[in-house]
């Protein structure tokens, strides 16, 4: 089954409505990404599957930055597929999300206050979309840079961060770092409560569902739903789930095991309380 939602109505109250309707569908979909994504990390987190536990918090995080970027001004939208010259098409995307995070945070009840937790998730985008970027920096030949670091692991009370960093300002402080009995997690400098996020993840979930409801009620007469053109895919598809199972597992049998790094590069801290 696939979805086609109206965004143009009869008349101009109507396709008002569509429209916020799909941005704040969209804006409960990605935050109901995260709530459970989220609960997953801390579940595996308790367990102490380090792993499972990112997977699941990286997942939560992207869902949260979508949030973010929905919600927030941030940086300047790039200008692509608008119409008109470059720099008529910079100004529309510009005014577009100037307006779109205007009304929904007025729909959504949310502060101005750019210190709101779900708008600082957009510094999420320097660490963790960028992660190959602090690498480079992290591993380049420098008089600042780190003798080891402590990277994509579950924490107790404290983050181990690179001993060059209390003395070298600008040497790279820490990588990613989770603790699922307090919620909080750091990447690389900026460090973030997810219990306070989660809860405002579920809250911006309830007043989208309420506001909803509110725009539904104002549509009027036939909705236009436009004509739609069905796209088939050239190869057949009668084996093409059995093929890809049947090579993945080959190529999953064929991995070698995982490189002995524990006791020689890697060591394993234990703090203690």
């Amino acid at each position: 089954m696939i979805p086609v939602q109206s965004i143009k109505g009869p008349d101009a109250e109507s396709t008002d409505s569509l429209r916020w309707l799909y941005y704040l569908i969209e804006v409960e979909r990605q935050a109901q990404i995260f709530n459970s994504e989220f609960q997953e990390a801390v579940k595996s987190g308790q367990d102490h599957r380090t792993d499972e536990a990112w997977c699941h918090l990286q997942s939560a995080m992207c869902a949260g930055i979508i949030v973010s970027r929905l919600v927030s001004f941030g940086q300047d939208p790039k200008p692509d597929g608008w119409p008109g010259s470059r720099g008529d098409a910079r100004q529309k995307a510009k005014e577009a999300k100037k307006k779109r995070v205007a009304k929904l945070r007025n729909l959504l009840e949310l502060p101005e206050d750019e210190n709101f937790p779900i708008y600082q998730l957009g510094l999420l985008r320097n660490s963790l979309e960028h992660v190959d970027e602090w690498i480079d920096r992290a591993l380049a030949e420098h008089p600042s840079a780190p003798a080891s670091l402590s990277d994509w692991y579950l924490a107790g009370r404290y983050f181990v961060r690179s001993p060059e960093s209390i003395t070298k300002p600008e040497a790279v402080a820490g990588l990613r770092g989770f603790a699922p009995e307090s919620g909080f997690a750091v990447f690389h400098t900026d460090e973030f409560d997810l219990f306070n996020v989660d809860l405002h993840m579920l809250k911006i979930r309830k007043k989208s569902r309420e506001v909803q409801v509110v725009l539904l009620r104002t549509l009027k007469g036939r909705l236009l739903f436009g004509g739609g053109q069905l796209g088939g895919f050239e190869m057949a598809l009668s084996r093409r789930v059995e093929g890809w199972a049947e090579e993945r597992a080959r190529l999953e049998a064929a991995l070698p095991p995982a490189a002995p790094i524990d006791g020689r590069a890697r060591l394993w801290l234990q703090v203690k309380e």
